[in-house]
């Protein structure tokens, strides 16, 4: 296959520290190189506010845009928490301040025309919206350009934005969003999220289901006949339509003194099937087969989706083993691109998912991109078994420095955090660490950097 041609593939990751041994315009630049014969994990720590979810939108760009160019784009698979509403009003207050300081022309030069019309025509929605439909805005808004960061200066001085410093421009990027249970209008949703977001009612299709899914779900007990007899229908003779396993299950009643018990609990839980919107009899309903590498794929977790933990964790373990399937069979890369990655350690699919792209990552180029606050609450496998270590701004606790010094050897020598004396010197600082921190590039070399901004919003 082509792609294994590829030994390596350099992304942006932002600007370092100065290099005296390179050329004028290149001294500050720092690319990452992602290996595809190697595990390729990343893990980004740091305290709330200071931009975790926003560089992660800008690496997932630069992974798109880097491996697009080899001819082999990658499966990425990003897994959102949650809606933004401030982004929405953001974009309503730059669209007015904007419009009185600036002509149309200018507006066009500065933004682009295309990326313009699109923003007036969201404000004007969204000034105009009575019933609500619109305004929350997904924390993964690859399909929206980014205008605030086109806007924003960025405190060094009152000429450079933020996009600016790092010589991009707003850009939207074609993105596949996945609801489960949809709790608002899928157009509704799309609109949120900018002209270049599909969003698809997703559904789980009997077939993909296991029967260990089905026992889970339903608090089967193993020593119980229903769970034997069911197991058989379900695992071993293969059948997945709900009307015939119950026929099969009527075949083993006896009618002493009507249904059984065995039969009456399998009833039930095939009528949770049949009766629950997240499921589908039919296979080509299936999410799990418009997963694509043509588009960034979001599993949208947030607000918009009806879903509990239990049902999040059992998603994500369905998605990691078909990705190990996918990148068997077609040999492409996949980048899992998990937020706040804490959450699923909690529970047993969940866990399980994040072990197998640990374990088996480095044999088939299945990556991982995470990020939490503290790593007191992740595995120890997690921080070892990445390869490089990023943090945002400032650690959350004294225990990740602990943890990290004894990781990463230069991490003390490296790595200092000034303090505030006051209130109004802690707001300046996080303001000035907002987007900045360090990276330890294989554990090995650590540097402050200023991480690369995202084109999409």
């Amino acid at each position: 296959m082509r792609y294994w041609r590829y030994k390596m593939v350099r992304i942006n990751l932002g600007i370092g520290n100065r290099d005296l041994q390179k050329k004028h315009g290149e001294k500050t630049k720092r690319t990452l190189d992602l290996k595809n014969d190697e595990a390729n994990h990343i893990t980004l720590l740091g305290k709330s506010g200071y931009g975790k979810t926003t560089i992660m939108r800008g690496m997932i760009e630069e992974i798109y845009s880097s491996y697009s160019d080899t001819g082999i784009p990658p499966i990425i698979i990003v897994i959102e928490r949650k809606v933004d509403t401030s982004k929405p009003k953001k974009v309503i207050e730059i669209y007015h301040e904007e419009s009185e300081k600036n002509t149309e022309g200018q507006l066009h030069r500065k933004y682009g025309e295309g990326i313009w019309n699109y923003i007036e025509h969201y404000v004007n929605e969204l000034e105009n919206d009575t019933k609500l439909k619109y305004g929350l805005m997904g924390d993964f808004a690859i399909g929206f350009p980014n205008i605030l960061g086109k806007y924003t200066k960025t405190g060094m001085d009152n000429y450079t934005t933020l996009l600016g410093r790092h010589g991009l421009n707003p850009a939207a990027y074609p993105a596949r969003r996945f609801v489960f249970r949809p709790r608002r209008e899928l157009e509704n949703i799309t609109f949120d999220n900018g002209p270049l977001t599909e969003v698809i009612n997703s559904k789980l299709a009997y077939p993909d289901i296991p029967f260990e899914i089905i026992a889970d779900m339903n608090n089967f007990s193993d020593t119980a006949r229903y769970y034997a007899i069911l197991k058989n229908i379900w695992d071993i003779q293969k059948i997945r339509e709900p009307k015939e396993v119950l026929d099969i299950a009527m075949s083993y009643e006896t009618f002493n003194n009507g249904p059984s018990q065995t039969y009456l609990r399998i009833d039930e839980t095939m009528n949770r099937l049949t009766s629950d919107f997240l499921f589908s009899g039919k296979s080509k309903d299936s999410f799990l087969k418009q997963i694509t590498n043509k588009k960034i794929n979001i599993l949208d977790f947030s607000q918009n989706s009806e879903l509990d933990a239990y049902e999040e964790c059992l998603i994500f373990k369905l998605v990691v083993q078909h990705a190990i399937n996918v990148a068997i069979k077609y040999r492409i890369p996949v980048f899992f691109v998990v937020d706040e990655v804490q959450n699923f350690m909690k529970d047993t699919n969940g866990k399980w998912a994040i072990d197998k792209i640990l374990r088996e990552g480095r044999s088939l180029c299945i990556n991982l991109i995470c990020a939490t606050q503290y790593t007191d609450n992740l595995p120890k496998d997690i921080l070892i078994g990445s390869s490089h270590i990023g943090i945002m701004g400032k650690l959350a606790s004294n225990t990740d420095m602990k943890t990290l010094e004894k990781l990463i050897p230069d991490f003390k020598d490296v790595v200092d955090f000034d303090e505030p004396g006051s209130l109004s010197e802690y707001e300046n600082l996080k303001r000035k660490l907002r987007f900045r921190g360090y990276f330890s590039y294989n554990k090995d070399y650590t540097e402050h950097i200023e991480y690369r901004q995202p084109q999409s919003l």
